[in-house]
């Protein structure tokens, strides 16, 4: 189950240059700032650009390019982890993958979140080492942004849980996840 095809670090690199480097115009356009964009706000308008622009593409070029779901992957996770501060965010590559194979196996990969009218890809070991390598990435920006602030585990439990639960159930893991011991 899922996909072994090998993805091309160059094409992927070529996506996520693309994006990071039209991301601080499309920031300072769309708030009017004179300042220079954080990190985060690079990183969400990146992925931003590549789920609409790329993946989201109206003549579906890009429904089974592994590249571009590879790039989607690190922008969105870099994003997340530079957002949240959150190092539990290494475990959600694997995790979303794993089940993609669940769901792949089961026949409901395409019940998953995805671009209206565009497929969910099987899960793929090259992306989900592209998601380890945004994560560790955002980790660096976050620590940048914030002045070496402490790492806040569980932060970005609840927006990752999202994906499969709903807003109730997500809000709860992500409580458990930043208070696991209920305040004591």
């Amino acid at each position: 189950m899922g996909n072994l095809e090998i993805v091309k670090a160059t094409r992927v690199n070529e996506f996520i240059t693309w994006a990071l480097k039209r991301a601080p115009f499309e920031v300072t356009a769309s708030t009017g700032s004179s300042g220079p964009p954080t990190a985060t706000d690079i990183n969400a308008v990146a992925w931003d650009l590549l789920k609409t622009v790329v993946r989201g593409d109206h003549q579906h070029r890009y429904d089974q390019d592994f590249e571009a779901a590879a790039a989607e992957h690190y922008l969105y996770i870099r994003f997340l982890a530079s957002l949240t501060g959150d190092p539990y965010c290494y475990a959600a590559p694997a995790l979303y993958a794993a089940k993609k194979v669940f769901d792949q196996m089961t026949g409901r990969l395409q019940a998953g979140r995805a671009q209206a009218g565009h497929p969910v890809l099987p899960a793929n070991p090259y992306i989900v080492a592209w998601g380890q390598k945004g994560v560790k990435d955002g980790l660096a920006d976050y620590k940048k942004t914030t002045d070496g602030a402490p790492y806040r585990f569980g932060a970005a439990v609840e927006a990752l849980a999202s994906f499969s639960y709903s807003t109730e159930t997500a809000r709860k893991f992500g409580k458990y996840a930043r208070n696991p011991l209920g305040g004591q």
